[in-house]
């Protein structure tokens, strides 16, 4: 095994029972995986749990990865459909710490520097958009958590989930009005004040 092979090249490699191979496929994407879950139920040791539970699932399903197709795209989908099949057995609301903001890990290194009393409405307002996410659906969750934690485009998010570009914008509409309409209804309640932008 090469450390410069590909993800593809290395997921062959586990079909083979290279065991060095599916550990560097581990180290790459452990971080991203733990992301995921983390943004998807909002507690630190259960996405712990989530991360091993991923990449156990990714190992005894790795005959099933097609070499011809990229590597990433799969992962990630058995990543989303895992924490979204805990969520429904779950199936409670689950609050986030108050120190998290939506673009950061758990502090705000992606504010930038303003004012403080402008900054901690920036922070009010992260911590009020994350607990909004934990309040929507599994699947448009999902579309919010892959578009704004991982950075992946539509045609990304479509390869990810399997679906449709056309249907990815469909979802992403939907999450984005059910994102505000949720932040609207707290702001109604008086739990925070803030201009919220007409969704797309």
């Amino acid at each position: 095994m090469n450390r410069t092979d590909s993800d593809e090249i290395l997921a062959q490699q586990v079909i083979k029972g290279d065991l060095t191979a599916f550990e560097e496929l581990v180290t790459r994407y452990q971080k991203p995986i733990f992301k995921i879950a983390y943004r998807m139920v909002g507690h630190k040791e259960e996405a712990e749990d989530l991360t091993q539970e991923v990449f156990i699932h990714i190992y005894q399903k790795m005959n099933h990865f097609n070499p011809e197709k990229k590597f990433k795209p799969w992962l990630y989908r058995v990543a989303v459909n895992t924490c979204i099949s805990r969520l429904r057995r779950k199936r409670k609301v689950v609050f986030l710490s108050f120190d998290d903001a939506l673009t950061g890990s758990a502090d705000f290194d992606n504010v930038r520097a303003v004012s403080p009393d402008k900054n901690v409405e920036i922070q009010e307002l992260q911590r009020e958009v994350f607990r909004a996410v934990l309040e929507m659906p599994e699947n448009y969750r999902a579309m919010i958590v892959l578009r704004y934690q991982l950075d992946l485009t539509n045609s990304e998010i479509a390869e990810t989930l399997g679906i449709t570009r056309e249907n990815v914008e469909v979802r992403m509409h939907r999450a984005h009005k059910n994102l505000r309409r949720i932040l609207l209804g707290r702001m109604a309640e008086g739990r925070f004040e803030y201009e919220v932008q007409a969704g797309r």
